[in-house]
């Protein structure tokens, strides 16, 4: 992981916008500011219904692990963009991002009862964001990889007022 420390206004505005919320709540998921555009989202304990993958009960969805993905490269994603310094002003809970794909490649079963994905910035634009990630088990074998990209929407300024 990274050695750039997060500075404390951007690890504030993160988690004003981004922490805690019910995406990751849903699943169970904590998560993780670890450096500018580096995030972790874990499962602590994986339930019956999170398990199935491969028609097996014990190996970890495909379902939770794109999920957690989601999660981690995003908000890795989003603690570069407080980071940027045109920042400026901009109230972080205005600002918004959406994924235009998501590559996911498993290569190893699941297993085990916690599980981590890591996610990092490989290159953010002003409009565009690229991140890649791992999801590794309590053994902390790596069971899958991926890679996204995410568009970046700014607010607008308000129009003037017309007289």
């Amino acid at each position: 992981m990274s050695e750039k420390k997060i500075p404390q206004h951007v690890v504030d505005a993160f988690w004003q916008r981004w922490g805690n919320n019910s995406f990751m709540q849903a699943q169970g998921l904590q998560l993780d500011v670890v450096g500018v555009g580096e995030a972790v989202v874990r499962l602590p304990r994986a339930t019956a219904a999170q398990r199935g993958g491969g028609g097996s009960d014990s190996v970890l969805n495909g379902g939770v692990i794109a999920y957690m993905f989601d999660g981690a490269l995003g908000c890795a994603i989003a603690s570069s963009l407080l980071a940027r310094p045109d920042i400026g002003s901009v109230d972080p809970r205005s600002l918004r991002q959406s994924t235009i794909n998501l590559d996911i490649n498993y290569v190893d079963a699941a297993t085990g009862e916690h599980f981590e994905a890591r996610g990092k910035v490989v290159r953010a634009g002003r409009n565009i964001a690229f991140a890649e990630g791992e999801l590794l088990d309590a053994q902390g074998r790596t069971c899958a990889t991926a890679k996204g990209i995410w568009r970046i929407f700014w607010p607008r300024e308000p129009a003037p007022a017309q007289a």
